[in-house]
């Protein structure tokens, strides 16, 4: 099979990125849901995590197209990397909450656009209405608000006075002399008052959701706002952009919200002066399961197996000519296609492990691996072509992103896990979870998540996040007398294991402290 050219082709078209594929329906066809689906088809706002490369945009994606199937008309997917321009992120001399509002701003414009396009190819029985309520929507996005401030006043009064005498004499029968004196006076006072116009930019929250939930009331519709990548923003306008978020769309009964993040590298809530603002997790917004939760691959292997088998038969199925592998080589299932495709499901199931729980690593390992095997003639993936892929990718993609810091920890942790123990896992203190380097390493994927909030009997009240080596950092000693212990212990009776799974099988207990990370920043450890 990898000397056939038509494979070769849909092996190198692999797309890395699910925002690469322009065609929706091949992102349908190449989904496999671990699990996670299901939990998002609701009306309920949410936040959900994953590390880069476990698919989460993918996820967000066929949420969308899934939504529409169910008859959700008017489903908004933004980009958060498309938001705002570099002067508003990076000009400090401009406030946070003006920064903010020009990406609010960013996020309920095509909001807008879709619901008006909405109307228009649907109108409802009260069309006008709903067209009157959008323009009402639009100005309380976009119109400043105005006010009129006193200037200047200027006052003057002004008197004005009249006398008068008039004689009258009359000489008749009798003589008659009259007298009249007249006198007046008149007084005016005048205001004069300059006003200046003053125009504040800000969005009038009541405003904005009273036309939005009029909007959808009178659609007959509800609202789905998918929100990716909202990790890419800065740190520090997160928590101002929630709080945006939480007043102007998560009271509209009839709008939903889902949140696609990083958990490291987010910030939903901030404290200022006594004041919170920005999502109270749990309470305005909720979370849903994390996916590298469903991608550990010593939880549930022979799963995890499958489901990647799956995922790689559908992303070569769709750059594939219709039933080309069913066809020519009797290939139905993604068990079907490893156990062609590799010397044996052993070698796949050490694919499997390589990736580490990240799609995208599995992808580009697969990649390297199977060109490998081209190069050396082969016909199908043996365990050197995986090794290889793996090296190969770990050296491209991950080592050249570590800096000097960042590598003498690592190896800190190499030495001390593989050439001491001779393992790949470990615990470390839960309160360390937020270590700058902790985080460093996790983001650049070369520490996984095995298991969160471990209890470890020996001692009572401290919690342990259980974390694994990438399958890079001792590829090379594959096959050696280093060769760490990559399968699971069965479970022994003794204080030098842990059992992190409920299927008993058990992992050697190394504790890390703090001090092998460096320098503590923020973090202090309790023990």
């Amino acid at each position: 099979m990898i000397q056939d050219a038509t494979i070769q082709r849909a092996v190198s078209r692999i797309l890395q990125r699910s925002e690469r594929q322009i065609d929706q329906q091949k992102l349908v066809a190449s989904f496999v849901d671990v699990g996670i689906l299901p939990q998002l088809l609701n009306s309920n706002n949410q936040i959900f995590y994953g590390r880069r490369g476990t698919g989460k945009t993918h996820v967000l994606r066929v949420l969308q197209t899934r939504l529409k199937e169910d008859g959700i008309p008017i489903v908004v997917y933004i980009d958060a990397r498309t938001l705002g321009s570099t002067s508003q992120f990076s000009d400090s001399s401009i406030s946070i909450p003006t920064r903010c509002l020009a990406l609010f701003r960013d996020i309920l414009c095509p909001i807008h656009d879709a619901l008006h396009e909405h109307i228009i190819e649907n109108p409802p029985k009260d069309a006008n209405k709903a067209l009157e309520a959008t323009d009402r929507l639009i100005e309380a996005i976009m119109a400043p608000t105005r006010k009129y401030l006193e200037k200047e006043v200027t006052r003057s009064t002004s008197e004005q006075s009249k006398d008068s005498v008039g004689t009258t004499a009359e000489v008749a029968a009798k003589p008659k002399l009259d007298m009249k004196l007249e006198s007046s006076s008149e007084s005016k006072a005048e205001t004069k008052t300059i006003y200046e116009v003053s125009s504040q930019d800000k969005v009038v929250f009541p405003a904005l959701h009273d036309a939005l939930r009029e909007i959808l009331e009178l659609s007959g519709v509800e609202l789905f706002v998918l929100l990716d990548e909202w990790s890419s923003l800065p740190t520090e306008l997160q928590p101002y952009l929630a709080e945006f978020l939480k007043r102007g769309i998560l009271p509209v009964q009839r709008a939903t919200l889902k949140i696609a993040a990083l958990e490291h590298r987010s910030r939903f809530t901030n404290f200022s002066n006594g004041v919170s603002f920005g999502f109270e997790v749990g309470a305005d917004i909720s979370t849903a399961p994390d996916l590298d939760d469903y991608y550990v691959f010593d939880r549930n292997p022979e799963q995890l197996t499958n489901v990647y088998s799956d995922m790689l038969l559908r992303h070569l199925q769709i750059d594939l000519p219709d039933g080309y592998l069913q066809e020519k080589y009797n290939i139905l299932t993604g068990a079907n296609l490893s156990s062609r495709l590799f010397t044996e499901r052993a070698t796949f199931k050490e694919l499997a492990r390589a990736a580490e729980g990240v799609v995208r690593d599995l992808i580009n390992i697969f990649t390297q691996a199977f060109f490998h095997a081209h190069r050396r003639g082969r016909e199908t993936i043996d365990l050197k072509a995986v090794v290889e892929g793996a090296r190969q990718w770990f050296e491209q993609d991950k080592q050249t992103h570590l800096d000097e810091e960042m590598q003498l920890v690592l190896r800190k942790i190499v030495d001390e896990v593989i050439g001491k123990r001779k393992a790949r896992s470990f615990l470390l203190p839960r309160e360390l979870q937020r270590h700058p380097m902790i985080q460093k390493l996790f983001d650049s994927r070369v520490l996984h998540p095995m298991q969160r909030g471990y209890a470890d009997k020996d001692n009572p009240g401290v919690r342990y996040n259980i974390y694994s080596l990438d399958y890079g950092t001792y590829v090379d000693l594959m096959g050696t007398s280093r060769q760490p212990e990559t399968e699971l212990l069965v479970e022994v009776e003794d204080s030098d294991t842990v059992v992190p799974f409920d299927d008993k099988r058990s992992i050697r207990r190394i504790v890390l402290n703090q001090d092998i990370l460096g320098p503590p920043g923020e973090v202090r450890t309790t023990q």
